[in-house]
């Protein structure tokens, strides 16, 4: 071996064990302390909503399930409403989540995916088609589950996916979206016209 082979041998191991370590550094008992969860009731209907705290953030851990016009569940059926919360218009969006908390905006998940070193499998929970690792998921308590969304009245993707709302417009009649499957999470205005597409909401505080 050259001088230039063990250079870059060194450096490659030095590399890995850096990566390493990075791994093993994230906690989630530290990020997203079981100590910042608990439950709020929202006083428009009574409902009662779990939260969790990751990070510097606090996220409700269900999906909004308020009955506002034009909402549905997903298929029309009321136990999907407990499953998934309820399918939404993007309209008045700054209106509908309960007192005390907000729509996020796109750079608030930019955030929370900052937060959780990219671990998608530690907000996720049930409902996702082919996971073979359950016993590492929804670490952080906020309980993503693949609900879909929906098309005008027509439901799709349940178990493959998800999508949510967020409160920031293109400068159309489009606003920007999460989209996450089990390991993957991204936003974007493509395609979502608040006159047509229903997805989701999580609120912030």
């Amino acid at each position: 071996m050259n001088k230039k082979q063990a250079f870059l041998s060194i450096a490659l191991a030095a590399f890995l064990a850096s990566c390493s370590d990075d791994s093993n550094s994230w906690n989630a008992s530290e990020v997203c302390p079981e100590s910042g969860r608990g439950t709020f009731v929202d006083e428009r209907d009574g409902q009662v909503y779990k939260y969790t705290t990751i990070g510097d953030q606090v996220w409700m851990a269900q999906s909004l399930s308020y009955e506002a016009a034009g909402s549905f569940c997903y298929d029309s059926l009321p136990e999907n409403c407990e499953k998934y919360g309820r399918l939404y218009l993007g309209k008045n969006l700054d209106q509908l989540c309960p007192a005390g908390w907000r729509m996020p905006k796109s750079n608030d998940y930019d955030n929370l995916l900052i937060t959780v070193d990219n671990r998608m499998n530690v907000l996720s929970a049930g409902y996702w088609e082919n996971i073979q690792d359950t016993i590492n998921t929804n670490k952080c308590g906020m309980s993503l589950r693949a609900g879909g969304f929906a098309y005008l009245t027509e439901s799709r993707n349940e178990n493959n996916d998800v999508s949510f709302w967020t409160n920031e417009s293109d400068g159309s009649d489009y606003f920007y979206t999460l989209y996450v499957c089990y390991n993957y999470m991204s936003v974007s205005s493509l395609g979502h016209s608040i006159e047509t597409m229903k997805y989701y909401i999580r609120c912030i505080k």
